[in-house]
């Protein structure tokens, strides 16, 4: 070791002095450009380990919406995207991205030596730069980190995020995360929604020419969109068939039978399967004032698992329905915590493709008879003593409901089984609305008073003022949907509504009271036992429903034109609505158990894996349902039949005279199990 030092150093004395000077000199700039390097190294290597690897996963400036799941949705801006894998992609767009973008992706540790020296003596000889022989992985780290801008700065902290993304991202992850968000112009980010906006179908349906089309245009989607320059598209993809031939993914047989073909687009305005859920979330996001990556995330209260089911539950139930008109029928279901007001499911409509408008959150119709339940609710809430209050079981003068005209008698509808015979006696409140009796309602509302009763309800923040004559107690106001969903869980919630209905993660807040404890309670007992009618059977046998002491409520309007049902146990409340979105018939023999109900049961079945939590029969309870399912007993000189009205009679006395008829045997009606054990 020495021995070689000194052999060095007296050879370098013997050298001139004056390259003994160049010598010297020339260790001396090697030093500072290594101390130079090592500086140069350290700073990069700084900046690159300062940016934040999770915006891999989103856009620049982007909101990414995530479901209750942490599944991506979308974007909160405008740009599509569709979610894919590397599973889910064919490898033939696999092969033609690394041909035409990277050639040695799967050697290189972030940065291409070859490309870049390539790109350097073109721009020297430019005078300019002019290309900038990046790799997958250095476009990944530039759209993600917002580099833009053509110069040194720039590039060298490119490369330096590229090689610190290989060393934390496997190829595969890297590979994916690019294909996610590479832009490829129409406002979509990624290959999932490139390929259904240009193709109008799942990326892992496409085929290889189809495939040879987007890695065509990454590098100027809209200078080659193969929408409005079909020639220019067409000349990229066989410049990318040409190339996968060169990296060895296709032969030359297989690419020239593929240039043939011509290049077929089918372009989907709507592109993502995510509709009614994505819009829905973005317009809350612009409604709550927040701006595009500002929070670089939000979560929504839904689960996209369930939102792809609902999609296809939805469609499946109207086609199979019997309407005059299925091609112009519509359907909407909300799902609500009964606390928080999360919205936990939603389907606006039948297809968002054909019919972007959300009925679930904007939708405005009438409820018709399953407006029900809240009336009660609120004339309980009104005079709590009218539980027992008997009211004339008996048909009623058009005048007072002013429903279907102002002639002859009140029609009854509400009833989904047999057609409603008169008992010719009384009936309790419950049993009349458990029988979904119009005129008793009616009498009702003018024995608690109309203004008292609508005062009531509009604790309810319904939007649409209700009507002023007593038409509103049958549900003819049209309401919101949504506003109808969160009336409903004030029956669950002991009398206080769930907060406001929301769909991206919000703090819950205590809402007011709406329906008096007891009030709510009776009801609810109530629809409890009408979840036992013979007509709801079928459907909740079919998805393990039934005997889950579940309430529930069906109700149709007075012209057979929208169907409801709705429904819940303790922890959510589920509607769901089938109609058309103008007033048209749905079929003669509509009722809420053949419309709504099926559809409604394979909804909650869903939300709540088949096992609802349900309320317990109370002591006392079956004493008050036993009650509310019997007619009770009257005298003959009490009973009445349909006589011709009294003239002038609108409101006040009931405009038919009682009568003496024939002692009449009252309608046999299911007596509660609870009662039955007396």
């Amino acid at each position: 070791m020495f021995g070689l030092y000194y052999t060095i150093r007296s050879r370098y004395r013997r050298l001139p002095r004056w390259l003994r000077g160049v010598l010297g000199l020339g260790v001396v700039i090697c030093a500072i450009g290594a101390i130079a390097l090592a500086f140069f190294w350290h700073h990069y290597t700084i900046v690159a380990a300062g940016y934040d690897m999770s915006a891999l996963k989103r856009g620049q400036n982007e909101t990414v919406i995530v479901d209750a799941k942490g599944e991506l949705v979308g974007s909160a801006s405008e740009i599509e995207r569709e979610l894919i894998t590397l599973e889910d992609v064919p490898i033939s767009l696999v092969q033609a991205i690394i041909a035409t973008e990277d050639a040695r992706f799967y050697s290189h540790p972030g940065y291409d030596f070859i490309g870049l020296t390539r790109a350097a003596v073109k721009n020297f000889n430019s005078r300019g730069i002019r290309q900038g022989g990046s790799t997958i992985t250095q476009q990944l780290a530039r759209n993600a980190f917002g580099l833009q801008g053509r110069n040194y700065e720039r590039k060298i902290t490119e490369i330096f995020l590229a090689m610190r993304i290989e060393r934390e991202r496997s190829k595969e992850q890297i590979l994916t995360d690019y294909m996610n968000r590479i832009y490829l112009g129409t406002g979509c980010s990624g290959v999932g929604a490139a390929a259904r906006c240009y193709f109008g179908k799942d990326v892992k349906d496409i085929s290889l020419v189809e495939a040879a089309t987007l890695a065509g245009i990454i590098k100027a989607p809209v200078a080659y969109s193969p929408i409005t320059q079909p020639a220019l598209a067409k000349q990229k993809r066989d410049l990318t068939l040409q190339r996968m031939v060169e990296t060895g993914s296709l032969t030359e047989a297989e690419a020239t039978a593929a240039k043939a073909l011509p290049l077929t687009v089918r372009h989907d305005k709507t592109r993502v399967r995510t509709g009614y859920m994505l819009a829905a979330a973005r317009a809350e996001f612009q409604r709550l004032g927040l701006r595009p990556g500002n929070p670089p995330e939000m979560t929504m209260t839904l689960r996209l698992k369930w939102q792809h089911q609902l999609d296809s539950m939805v469609r499946k139930h109207l086609e199979d329905l019997p309407a005059e008109d299925k091609g112009t029928m519509q359907g909407a279901v909300i799902v609500l915590d009964n606390r928080s007001g999360a919205i936990l499911a939603m389907q606006g409509g039948r297809d968002f493709t054909t019919s972007p408008f959300n009925r679930a959150l904007d939708g405005v119709r009438p409820p018709g008879t399953a407006f029900l339940p809240l009336v009660y609710a609120a004339a309980l809430t009104t005079q709590p003593d009218l539980t027992d209050a008997a009211q004339i079981d008996g048909p009623l003068d058009n005048r007072q409901a002013m429903i279907g005209g102002l002639v002859g008698t009140l029609g009854e509808w509400g009833a989904d089984g047999e057609p409603v015979t008169y008992t010719g006696g009384t009936i309790t409140p419950m049993q009349a609305l458990l029988e979904g009796r119009t005129a008793a309602t009616v009498r009702l509302s003018y024995q608690v008073g109309l203004d008292p009763l609508r005062a009531a309800l509009n604790r309810c923040n319904f939007t649409t003022p209700l009507r002023t004559e007593a038409a509103f107690t049958l549900g003819q106001t049209p309401l919101r949907l949504i506003e109808v969903a969160r009336a409903f869980t004030a029956l669950a919630n002991d009398g206080r509504m769930c907060s406001a209905p929301h769909l991206l993660l919000a703090p819950t807040v205590r809402s007011a009271e709406v329906f008096a404890p007891a009030a709510a309670g009776h009801v609810r007992d109530t629809l409890v036992s009408s979840m036992e009618r013979p007509e709801y059977r079928k459907p909740l046998l079919d998805h393990g429903l039934a005997n889950k002491s579940i309430a529930g409520f069906g109700g149709i309007t007075y012209d057979r034109t929208d169907a409801w049902f709705v429904g819940f146990d303790r922890s959510v409340t589920c509607l769901v609505w089938i109609g058309h979105d103008k007033d048209a018939l749905i079929s003669p023999k509509t009722t809420a158990a053949t419309a709504a109900l099926p559809l409604w049961a394979a909804v909650f079945q869903m939300v709540t894996e088949g096992k609802p939590k349900g309320w317990d029969v109370k002591p006392g309870v079956g004493q008050f349902l036993g009650t509310a399912l019997r007619a009770l007993p009257v005298d003959a000189e009490s009973r009445i039949v349909p006589v011709t009205p009294v003239a002038g009679v609108v409101v006040g006395k009931d405009p038919y005279q009682s009568v003496s008829a024939p002692e009449a045997v009252p309608k046999a009606l299911p007596v509660p199990k609870a009662e039955a054990r007396r």
